[in-house]
């Protein structure tokens, strides 16, 4: 991981002055839309998230009955567990376990009353934890760094994705009114075609009429008032003047009686003889 081998190649700065995974003094504070926002604003609320998930127990009260070479081999153990998680990438775990390392190494140690023991294995090895403390302390804010890029590259997306819905949400609107108009149109045109379409079969029905008048003859005499009746004749089904003109049909005649001779010829045998 690019971590472990940048800082296994630098010299060790200077302990900051801020707690492990908090902002040290880089920034006034003052922001511009063009800048980026101060150092771990971006990632705050992630990495408290973390800390109250991990750090609810309190600080590790070391006793001075154990030996203090057994916190320092402790405490290598926490780092090579760091420099691992680092390699994986994983972010969230290496900085809850480097800010464990360094609280333990710049708060709980020092309270041991062998820390500042002037035998030289422990001087040693109180050296090298510091060293590495402050490696770790580096380490863990160069990890909010990448946090605060991670969170403002979601916060991006975040905003994009809603761009995007809105924007598809927008569409289908108006192509949901679109459709509306065109078929409300297709509504008033085929009201307005059957008017039009009742209106030309009431003038063919009148013109038909017209022509079937035409057909029947007219009464040029004249009629009971004296005037003369040109107007040709309307048949009506509803008419009933004409069959009362009329009167009563006459009854049926019968058919004329028939001699012997004549019945003989719807013989067909008698026909025949007839005809020889």
């Amino acid at each position: 991981f690019v971590f472990v081998i940048i800082f296994s190649t630098m010299d060790f700065p200077s302990a900051p002055s801020a707690p492990p995974g908090k902002p040290s003094n880089k920034s006034n504070g003052s922001t511009s839309p063009e800048s980026p926002p101060p150092f771990g604003d971006a990632s705050k609320a992630r990495r408290e998230a973390l800390k109250e998930q991990n750090e609810k127990a309190p600080p590790i009260t070391l006793s001075n009955l154990c030996p203090i070479g057994k916190y320092y081999s402790a405490a290598d153990k926490v780092l090579d567990q760091f420099k691992t998680l680092l390699k994986e990438g994983k972010l969230d775990d290496a900085y809850i376990i480097g800010r464990r390392f360094a609280l333990f190494s710049t708060v709980s140690l020092p309270k041991h009353d062998y820390y500042s023991s002037s035998n030289p294995e422990l001087a040693r090895l109180r050296i090298k934890n510091q060293k590495d403390a402050q490696w770790v302390t580096r380490g863990v804010e160069r990890i909010v760094e990448v946090m605060d890029k991670e969170e403002l590259q979601k916060q991006k997306e975040e905003k994009e994705r809603i761009k995007k819905k809105k924007e598809e949400e927008e569409r289908l609107r108006l192509e949901w009114e679109k459709k509306f108009r065109e078929r409300l149109m297709a509504v008033e045109s085929s009201g307005l075609g059957d008017l039009r379409s009742n209106n030309e079969n009431d003038l063919d029905m009148t013109s038909k009429l017209a022509k079937l008048n035409d057909l029947f003859p007219k009464d040029h005499g004249e009629a009971e008032d004296g005037s003369t009746d040109n107007e040709p004749l309307l048949i009506s089904p509803s008419d009933n003047s004409r069959d009362e003109d009329l009167g009563p049909l006459p009854p049926p005649v019968a058919p004329p009686s028939m001699e012997a001779e004549d019945i003989a010829l719807f013989n067909p045998a008698s026909a025949t003889q007839q005809l020889k």
